[in-house]
Protein backbone atom coordinates (compact mmCIF):
# COMPACT_ATOMS: atom_id res chain seq x y z
CA UNK A 1 0.00 0.00 0.00
CA UNK A 2 2.71 2.85 0.84
CA UNK A 3 4.34 1.77 -2.30
CA UNK A 4 1.17 2.46 -4.41
CA UNK A 5 0.32 5.29 -2.24
CA UNK A 6 3.77 6.81 -3.32
CA UNK A 7 3.33 6.12 -6.70
CA UNK A 8 -0.45 7.84 -7.62
CA UNK A 9 1.56 10.74 -5.38
CA UNK A 10 3.97 11.17 -8.08
CA UNK A 11 1.85 10.56 -10.67
CA UNK A 12 -1.00 13.29 -9.75
CA UNK A 13 -3.64 10.60 -10.11
CA UNK A 14 -6.35 9.45 -8.31
CA UNK A 15 -6.04 7.70 -5.11
CA UNK A 16 -7.62 4.11 -4.55
CA UNK A 17 -9.82 2.83 -1.64
CA UNK A 18 -7.49 2.71 1.51
CA UNK A 19 -7.89 0.94 5.19
CA UNK A 20 -11.00 2.34 7.21
CA UNK A 21 -8.12 3.38 9.49
CA UNK A 22 -6.52 5.32 7.06
CA UNK A 23 -6.25 9.35 6.59
CA UNK A 24 -8.96 10.45 3.49
CA UNK A 25 -7.23 10.43 0.55
CA UNK A 26 -6.49 14.18 0.08
CA UNK A 27 -5.30 14.56 3.66
CA UNK A 28 -3.05 11.53 3.06
CA UNK A 29 -1.55 13.33 -0.13
CA UNK A 30 -1.06 17.13 1.78
CA UNK A 31 0.93 15.22 5.53
CA UNK A 32 2.81 13.41 2.22
CA UNK A 33 3.78 16.63 0.15
CA UNK A 34 4.72 18.24 4.00
CA UNK A 35 7.72 15.66 4.34
CA UNK A 36 9.41 16.69 1.03
CA UNK A 37 11.22 20.31 0.48
CA UNK A 38 9.96 23.14 -0.20
CA UNK A 39 11.09 23.29 -3.91
CA UNK A 40 10.43 19.99 -4.87
CA UNK A 41 6.39 20.24 -3.17
CA UNK A 42 5.89 23.47 -5.27
CA UNK A 43 7.32 21.24 -8.40
CA UNK A 44 5.16 18.51 -7.45
CA UNK A 45 2.01 20.75 -6.53
CA UNK A 46 2.33 22.51 -10.02
CA UNK A 47 3.01 19.54 -11.96
CA UNK A 48 -0.41 17.91 -10.20
CA UNK A 49 -2.23 20.80 -11.00
CA UNK A 50 -1.03 21.02 -15.04
CA UNK A 51 -2.72 17.04 -15.24
CA UNK A 52 -5.94 18.27 -13.21
CA UNK A 53 -6.34 21.10 -15.29
CA UNK A 54 -9.45 22.17 -13.51
CA UNK A 55 -10.28 24.03 -10.30
CA UNK A 56 -13.73 23.79 -8.74
CA UNK A 57 -13.85 26.82 -6.34
CA UNK A 58 -16.62 29.08 -4.08
CA UNK A 59 -15.14 32.48 -3.73
CA UNK A 60 -17.14 35.03 -1.04
CA UNK A 61 -15.32 38.14 -2.33
CA UNK A 62 -18.24 39.23 -4.49
CA UNK A 63 -18.63 40.54 -7.64
CA UNK A 64 -15.62 42.51 -9.37
CA UNK A 65 -13.43 41.81 -6.09
CA UNK A 66 -13.98 38.01 -6.76
CA UNK A 67 -13.20 38.37 -10.53
CA UNK A 68 -10.42 39.77 -10.69
CA UNK A 69 -8.51 38.03 -7.85
CA UNK A 70 -9.53 35.08 -9.86
CA UNK A 71 -7.99 36.40 -13.09
CA UNK A 72 -4.67 36.91 -11.41
CA UNK A 73 -4.65 33.22 -10.20
CA UNK A 74 -5.36 32.15 -13.43
CA UNK A 75 -3.03 34.52 -15.37
CA UNK A 76 -0.13 33.18 -13.29
CA UNK A 77 -1.54 29.73 -13.71
CA UNK A 78 -2.97 30.04 -17.31
CA UNK A 79 -3.02 25.83 -17.57
CA UNK A 80 -5.87 25.62 -15.13
CA UNK A 81 -9.96 26.23 -16.22
CA UNK A 82 -11.23 27.63 -12.91
CA UNK A 83 -14.91 27.50 -12.56
CA UNK A 84 -16.11 29.63 -9.74
CA UNK A 85 -18.95 31.20 -8.31
CA UNK A 86 -19.05 34.34 -5.81
CA UNK A 87 -21.84 34.05 -3.27
CA UNK A 88 -21.75 35.57 0.89
CA UNK A 89 -19.76 33.35 3.24
CA UNK A 90 -22.65 32.17 5.26
CA UNK A 91 -24.13 31.15 2.16
CA UNK A 92 -20.86 29.23 0.82
CA UNK A 93 -20.57 27.68 4.47
CA UNK A 94 -24.37 26.21 3.89
CA UNK A 95 -23.37 25.17 0.45
CA UNK A 96 -20.90 23.22 1.36
CA UNK A 97 -22.75 21.42 4.11
CA UNK A 98 -24.56 20.68 1.56
CA UNK A 99 -22.86 19.42 -0.88
CA UNK A 100 -21.07 17.13 1.16
CA UNK A 101 -23.60 15.74 3.49
CA UNK A 102 -25.08 14.67 0.06
CA UNK A 103 -21.96 12.86 -1.73
CA UNK A 104 -21.36 15.30 -3.92
CA UNK A 105 -18.10 16.71 -4.23
CA UNK A 106 -18.64 19.72 -6.76
CA UNK A 107 -16.18 21.67 -5.33
CA UNK A 108 -12.43 21.78 -4.78
CA UNK A 109 -11.67 24.70 -2.54
CA UNK A 110 -13.76 27.75 -0.71
CA UNK A 111 -13.07 30.84 0.14
CA UNK A 112 -14.89 31.94 3.85
CA UNK A 113 -14.73 33.46 6.99
CA UNK A 114 -14.20 31.19 9.66
CA UNK A 115 -16.92 32.63 11.78
CA UNK A 116 -18.74 30.95 9.31
CA UNK A 117 -17.14 27.75 9.43
CA UNK A 118 -18.80 25.76 12.28
CA UNK A 119 -20.75 23.33 11.00
CA UNK A 120 -17.88 22.32 7.90
CA UNK A 121 -15.26 21.59 10.80
CA UNK A 122 -17.76 19.93 12.82
CA UNK A 123 -18.61 17.76 9.91
CA UNK A 124 -14.86 16.88 9.11
CA UNK A 125 -15.46 17.97 5.74
CA UNK A 126 -12.35 20.52 5.66
CA UNK A 127 -8.94 18.70 4.70
CA UNK A 128 -6.10 18.91 6.63
CA UNK A 129 -3.79 21.51 4.52
CA UNK A 130 0.04 21.96 6.52
CA UNK A 131 1.63 24.12 3.92
CA UNK A 132 4.95 26.47 3.87
CA UNK A 133 3.04 29.46 2.96
CA UNK A 134 1.50 30.64 6.40
CA UNK A 135 5.43 31.33 7.41
CA UNK A 136 4.73 34.41 5.18
CA UNK A 137 2.43 35.78 7.49
CA UNK A 138 2.84 38.59 9.89
CA UNK A 139 3.23 38.42 13.57
CA UNK A 140 0.16 40.56 14.17
CA UNK A 141 -2.02 38.00 12.15
CA UNK A 142 -0.18 34.52 13.19
CA UNK A 143 -3.29 34.11 15.39
CA UNK A 144 -5.51 33.45 12.59
CA UNK A 145 -3.42 30.59 11.84
CA UNK A 146 -5.52 27.10 12.37
CA UNK A 147 -3.19 25.06 15.06
CA UNK A 148 -4.99 22.14 13.16
CA UNK A 149 -3.92 23.09 9.69
CA UNK A 150 -7.71 23.39 8.44
CA UNK A 151 -7.74 26.20 6.89
CA UNK A 152 -5.48 29.21 5.08
CA UNK A 153 -5.77 32.33 6.33
CA UNK A 154 -5.08 35.07 3.49
CA UNK A 155 -7.30 38.09 4.57
CA UNK A 156 -8.75 39.52 7.91
CA UNK A 157 -12.15 41.67 8.00
CA UNK A 158 -12.09 44.62 11.08
CA UNK A 159 -15.13 45.62 13.19
CA UNK A 160 -13.49 48.93 14.50
CA UNK A 161 -15.15 52.26 15.90
CA UNK A 162 -15.81 55.28 13.53
CA UNK A 163 -17.13 58.68 13.11
CA UNK A 164 -18.23 61.50 10.93
CA UNK A 165 -16.33 64.35 11.92
CA UNK A 166 -18.44 66.67 10.56
CA UNK A 167 -21.00 66.22 13.22
CA UNK A 168 -18.23 64.91 16.39
CA UNK A 169 -17.15 68.81 17.27
CA UNK A 170 -14.69 68.62 19.82
CA UNK A 171 -15.84 65.36 21.46
CA UNK A 172 -13.98 62.79 19.34
CA UNK A 173 -14.59 58.95 20.91
CA UNK A 174 -11.51 57.20 22.26
CA UNK A 175 -13.11 53.73 23.22
CA UNK A 176 -15.51 51.17 22.83
CA UNK A 177 -17.28 52.39 25.91
CA UNK A 178 -17.99 55.73 24.40
CA UNK A 179 -20.39 53.80 22.76
CA UNK A 180 -22.43 54.73 26.28
CA UNK A 181 -21.81 58.08 25.83
CA UNK A 182 -24.67 60.33 26.50
CA UNK A 183 -22.93 62.63 23.78
CA UNK A 184 -24.06 59.86 21.01
CA UNK A 185 -27.55 58.86 22.54
CA UNK A 186 -29.54 58.10 19.40
CA UNK A 187 -26.54 58.56 17.37
CA UNK A 188 -24.91 55.21 16.77
CA UNK A 189 -26.07 52.48 14.74
CA UNK A 190 -25.68 48.74 14.84
CA UNK A 191 -26.38 45.55 12.68
CA UNK A 192 -29.13 43.94 14.62
CA UNK A 193 -27.95 41.27 17.25
CA UNK A 194 -24.79 40.49 14.90
CA UNK A 195 -22.71 37.92 16.14
CA UNK A 196 -19.51 38.37 14.59
CA UNK A 197 -19.73 41.92 16.49
CA UNK A 198 -20.90 40.65 20.09
CA UNK A 199 -18.77 37.76 19.51
CA UNK A 200 -15.29 40.18 19.12
CA UNK A 201 -16.77 42.43 22.21
CA UNK A 202 -16.46 39.04 24.28
CA UNK A 203 -13.29 37.85 23.12
CA UNK A 204 -11.94 41.64 23.67
CA UNK A 205 -13.80 42.03 26.84
CA UNK A 206 -14.78 39.08 28.56
CA UNK A 207 -18.61 38.38 30.08
CA UNK A 208 -19.14 40.54 32.88
CA UNK A 209 -18.00 43.60 30.49
CA UNK A 210 -19.77 42.26 27.53
CA UNK A 211 -23.14 42.28 29.02
CA UNK A 212 -22.47 45.83 30.90
CA UNK A 213 -21.30 47.67 26.91
CA UNK A 214 -24.24 45.70 25.67
CA UNK A 215 -26.81 47.19 28.28
CA UNK A 216 -25.62 50.48 28.10
CA UNK A 217 -25.48 50.30 24.19
CA UNK A 218 -29.30 49.32 24.61
CA UNK A 219 -29.51 52.44 27.49
CA UNK A 220 -28.20 55.05 25.01
CA UNK A 221 -31.24 54.91 22.25
CA UNK A 222 -28.78 52.72 19.35
CA UNK A 223 -30.08 53.10 15.48
CA UNK A 224 -30.64 49.55 14.60
CA UNK A 225 -30.50 49.08 11.06
CA UNK A 226 -29.81 46.06 8.83
CA UNK A 227 -26.81 46.31 6.53
CA UNK A 228 -23.19 47.29 6.81
CA UNK A 229 -22.57 49.49 3.40
CA UNK A 230 -25.80 50.98 3.71
CA UNK A 231 -25.15 52.28 7.52
CA UNK A 232 -21.82 53.57 6.82
CA UNK A 233 -23.66 55.44 4.00
CA UNK A 234 -25.85 56.96 5.90
CA UNK A 235 -23.34 57.85 8.86
CA UNK A 236 -21.30 59.86 5.86
CA UNK A 237 -24.03 61.45 4.87
CA UNK A 238 -24.60 62.92 8.46
CA UNK A 239 -27.74 60.61 10.01
CA UNK A 240 -25.87 59.95 12.83
CA UNK A 241 -22.69 60.11 14.34
CA UNK A 242 -20.60 57.16 14.91
CA UNK A 243 -20.80 53.21 14.40
CA UNK A 244 -18.68 50.27 15.96
CA UNK A 245 -20.80 47.90 14.62
CA UNK A 246 -19.18 48.13 11.41
CA UNK A 247 -16.39 47.30 8.36
CA UNK A 248 -13.47 49.81 8.60
CA UNK A 249 -12.50 49.50 4.95
CA UNK A 250 -16.10 51.04 3.57
CA UNK A 251 -15.41 54.40 4.95
CA UNK A 252 -11.78 54.35 3.99
CA UNK A 253 -12.52 53.24 0.16
CA UNK A 254 -15.38 56.33 0.37
CA UNK A 255 -12.26 58.44 1.70
CA UNK A 256 -9.98 57.31 -0.70
CA UNK A 257 -12.46 58.41 -3.28
CA UNK A 258 -13.25 61.74 -2.09
CA UNK A 259 -10.78 63.10 0.56
CA UNK A 260 -13.35 65.54 2.19
CA UNK A 261 -15.65 62.41 3.41
CA UNK A 262 -15.89 63.21 6.77
CA UNK A 263 -15.09 59.48 8.23
CA UNK A 264 -12.06 58.95 10.81
CA UNK A 265 -11.07 56.04 12.40
CA UNK A 266 -10.61 55.33 16.76
CA UNK A 267 -7.15 54.52 15.76
CA UNK A 268 -6.54 54.06 19.89
CA UNK A 269 -9.47 51.59 19.81
CA UNK A 270 -8.31 47.73 19.79
CA UNK A 271 -9.79 46.73 16.34
CA UNK A 272 -12.09 43.00 16.30
CA UNK A 273 -10.75 41.22 13.54
CA UNK A 274 -11.36 37.44 12.32
CA UNK A 275 -9.90 35.72 9.61
CA UNK A 276 -10.76 35.31 6.11
CA UNK A 277 -9.04 31.64 4.60
CA UNK A 278 -9.24 28.86 1.90
CA UNK A 279 -10.70 26.04 2.80
CA UNK A 280 -10.20 22.74 0.68
CA UNK A 281 -12.27 20.40 0.71
CA UNK A 282 -11.55 16.32 1.91
CA UNK A 283 -13.02 15.09 -1.03
CA UNK A 284 -11.71 17.38 -3.16
CA UNK A 285 -11.34 16.16 -6.93
CA UNK A 286 -8.59 18.51 -7.85
CA UNK A 287 -6.45 18.97 -4.56
CA UNK A 288 -3.13 19.71 -6.20
CA UNK A 289 -4.91 22.94 -7.89
CA UNK A 290 -6.61 24.02 -4.93
CA UNK A 291 -3.12 23.39 -2.84
CA UNK A 292 -1.70 25.70 -5.62
CA UNK A 293 -4.62 28.53 -5.23
CA UNK A 294 -4.14 28.21 -0.86
CA UNK A 295 -0.43 28.94 -1.60
CA UNK A 296 -0.64 31.54 -4.16
CA UNK A 297 -3.43 33.51 -1.95
CA UNK A 298 -0.38 34.36 0.70
CA UNK A 299 1.48 35.46 -2.44
CA UNK A 300 2.92 38.62 -2.96
CA UNK A 301 1.06 39.29 -5.69
CA UNK A 302 -2.57 37.92 -3.91
CA UNK A 303 -1.54 39.95 -0.92
CA UNK A 304 -0.82 43.49 -3.12
CA UNK A 305 -4.39 42.93 -4.67
CA UNK A 306 -6.04 42.38 -1.22
CA UNK A 307 -4.35 45.70 0.04
CA UNK A 308 -5.21 47.76 -3.56
CA UNK A 309 -8.82 46.97 -2.59
CA UNK A 310 -8.37 48.07 1.33
CA UNK A 311 -9.55 44.59 2.79
CA UNK A 312 -6.91 43.70 5.59
CA UNK A 313 -3.67 41.38 3.88
CA UNK A 314 -2.12 39.03 6.42
CA UNK A 315 1.71 38.83 5.07
CA UNK A 316 2.00 42.28 4.15
CA UNK A 317 1.53 46.04 5.85
CA UNK A 318 -1.96 46.69 6.32
CA UNK A 319 -3.27 49.77 3.67
CA UNK A 320 -4.57 51.92 6.29
CA UNK A 321 -4.53 50.82 9.85
CA UNK A 322 -1.73 51.71 11.82
CA UNK A 323 1.33 49.19 12.20
CA UNK A 324 0.85 49.42 16.25
CA UNK A 325 -2.84 49.13 16.15
CA UNK A 326 -4.09 46.86 18.39
CA UNK A 327 -5.95 43.58 17.02
CA UNK A 328 -8.33 41.42 18.73
CA UNK A 329 -8.46 38.07 16.87
CA UNK A 330 -11.93 36.09 17.03
CA UNK A 331 -13.24 33.04 15.12
CA UNK A 332 -16.89 30.99 15.33
CA UNK A 333 -19.31 31.81 18.00
CA UNK A 334 -20.29 28.32 20.09
CA UNK A 335 -23.49 28.06 20.65
CA UNK A 336 -23.53 28.61 24.16
CA UNK A 337 -22.03 31.93 23.81
CA UNK A 338 -24.13 32.93 21.16
CA UNK A 339 -27.37 31.78 23.39
CA UNK A 340 -25.90 34.04 25.89
CA UNK A 341 -24.74 36.95 23.35
CA UNK A 342 -28.31 37.09 21.60
CA UNK A 343 -29.91 36.62 24.84
CA UNK A 344 -28.21 39.90 26.57
CA UNK A 345 -29.01 41.52 23.06
CA UNK A 346 -32.73 40.97 22.87
CA UNK A 347 -32.61 41.86 26.81
CA UNK A 348 -31.20 44.87 26.77
CA UNK A 349 -31.35 46.57 22.96
CA UNK A 350 -34.47 45.10 21.38
CA UNK A 351 -35.96 44.94 25.35
CA UNK A 352 -37.21 41.80 25.10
Amino acid sequence: MKALLAACLAAGLAFPALAADAPAPVDALYAELARVPAAERTKRIEEGAKKEGRLDLVHTWRGPLARNHVALFKKRYPFLTVDFVDIGSQDAGERFVAEETAGRHLTDIFSMAVPDMSQVLKLGFAATYPTPATANILPAYRAFIDPENRWVPYYWSEHGLSYNTDLVKGHAPKGWFDLCDPYFKGNASYDPGELRFMTGLYTMLGAAETERLIKCIGANQPIISRGHEQRMTLMLAGDHMMQGDNYLYQGELAKRKDPSTPFAIVDGAPVLGFAGAMVINKNASHPYAAALLADWALSEESQQYTAQQFRGPVAIKHPYLPEDAQIIPYGDTPPDLAEMLQGWWAKYVRGK
